[in-house]
């Protein structure tokens, strides 16, 4: 009677780790990776490992998604919908560079300009 439940769980894991790879967005993908750590951790349970199903609920069920969700917060750009679609802005040429493609002339080796030796 186990193995359905362990052949269940291996399924919903195996399921949602190809959600956490395929989906478009960052939430959803955390959401799926919390999903595993939870199933996880009721597979450890079934298996009489209740120390490793402790830390699975800490760290891959609540810990590690809080803080994906967190740095995906921090990292989020807001763009106003008057915005989209805008050119993006044009910055003055660097004086630094030479032609009209803002590269610097070269023989495009990492020695520079070839020297004649003597």
């Amino acid at each position: 009677m186990f193995w359905v439940l362990d052949f269940t769980c291996l399924a919903v894991i195996l399921g949602a780790a190809v959600m956490v790879v395929f989906l478009r967005t960052l939430t959803g993908a955390v959401v799926a990776l919390s999903t595993v750590g939870t199933v996880l951790t009721l597979l450890f349970v079934v298996l009489g490992a209740p120390d490793v199903a402790h830390a699975e609920v800490a760290v891959g069920a609540i810990a590690l998604p809080v803080l994906f969700l967190v740095a995906i917060g921090k990292v989020r750009t807001v763009v106003e919908p008057d915005q989209v679609g805008e050119p993006p802005v044009d910055y003055p040429p660097d004086p630094n560079r030479t032609d009209a493609t803002g590269r610097s002339e070269g023989t495009g080796r990492a020695g520079g300009p070839e020297r004649s030796g003597g």
